[in-house]
C-alpha cells in the first residue's frame, strides 16, 4: 500500500512536470490538486513519535509540496526526484522484508500476533 502511495505521487509529479515542459499549464490544477493530496497523504500517514527518520521524510514532503507550489517543470522534477528516491528506499526495505521472511530470518507478518 505504501509503494503504491509513492507510485501515485512520483506519477502525477511527472505529469505535472510534462504539462509545464509542454506549456499546457491550463491542465495543470488537476494534477496539482491530485499530487498535493497524494503528498498530503504520505505526509500523514508518518508516525512522528518513532524517531529521526518519519520527520526527516516529512522534510522531504514538505520540500516536495514547496516545489509544487512552483510552476516550473524543474521544481516539478526535482519533487519527483526526491519522492522517487524515498519510494526506492521503501521498495528495497519492502524486497529486504520479504527475503528475510522466506529465509526464516523474520516471522511472516501473518504469524505475528
Amino acid at each position: 500500500m505504501l509503494i503504491l502511495v509513492y507510485d501515485q505521487a512520483v506519477s502525477a509529479l511527472n505529469e505535472g512536470a510534462r504539462l509545464l515542459e509542454q506549456n499546457r499549464s491550463a491542465e495543470l490544477p488537476a494534477v496539482k490538486l491530485r499530487a498535493m493530496k497524494t503528498l498530503l497523504a504520505i505526509a500523514e500517514g508518518l508516525n512522528l513519535q518513532r524517531g529521526e527518520l518519519p520527520i526527516q521524510v516529512l522534510r522531504l514532503v514538505v520540500f516536495a509540496l514547496d516545489q509544487v507550489r512552483i510552476e516550473s517543470a524543474e521544481a516539478w522534477r526535482s519533487a519527483e526526484s526526491v519522492i522517487s528516491t524515498l519510494r526506492a528506499g521503501f521498495l528495497e526495505i519492502q524486497d529486504e522484508a520479504r527475503n528475510d521472511e522466506y529465509e526464516g530470518r523474520i516471522p511472516a507478518l501473518d504469524a505475528v500476533h
